[in-house]
């Protein structure tokens, strides 16, 4: 049944009705308050990840390096056995200075790791790779498959790797 309680207006007495249901029972107010806070939370700590707050300048942004196929393909091998070599063309289309080559062939035996620190290509110029200095073990890696060119800058002392800025070469012939 519903209780009336009266309260007095300028027209007259009201009734205010209260039926038998009550309020939510502060257990469950509590864990909704909760619930609330947590979601707001994570929504808060994702959106703020994103934020670009405190980290350094990304110095690769403004990399780009392509490479210059010649006679239909991108680089060029020579050499047998211990003595292989790679050359190859690498255009600096970025608007900064590339200080460093970090040069990754996949052979069908394993994979090489080559790193020219002391290549600088200015921006706008070309890197013409004619000699055997970068060298390959086709005993040991196999043929080559792939040829990948990650550039690198400098920013004070430091040499960063720009991963994402790498151009891959994948049509090899042989060196004339």
């Amino acid at each position: 049944m519903f209780k009336y309680q009266y309260f007095k207006t300028k027209t007259g007495n009201m009734p205010i009705v209260f039926g038998t249901k009550k309020g939510v029972s502060p257990l469950i107010a509590t864990v909704l308050l909760i619930a609330f806070a947590v979601a707001l939370g994570s929504v808060v700590m994702n959106w703020g990840l994103n934020l670009n707050l405190g980290k350094s300048i990304d110095m690769c942004r403004n990399v780009e390096i392509k490479i210059r196929s010649v006679d239909a393909s991108d680089a060029c091998f020579g050499g047998f056995g211990q003595n292989g070599y790679i050359n190859f063309i690498i255009d600096n289309t970025g608007t900064i200075d590339v200080s460093g080559l970090a040069i990754w062939i996949v052979g069908d035996k394993g994979t090489r790791l080559f790193d020219l620190d002391n290549v600088l290509l200015k921006k706008g110029s070309l890197y013409d790779k004619k000699d055997k200095e970068v060298s390959y073990d086709f005993s040991k890696f196999g043929n080559i498959k792939q040829v990948q060119f990650i550039p690198k800058v400098k920013s004070g002392q430091a040499t960063e790797i720009c991963p994402k800025n790498a151009v891959k070469a994948e049509s090899i012939g042989i060196c004339s």
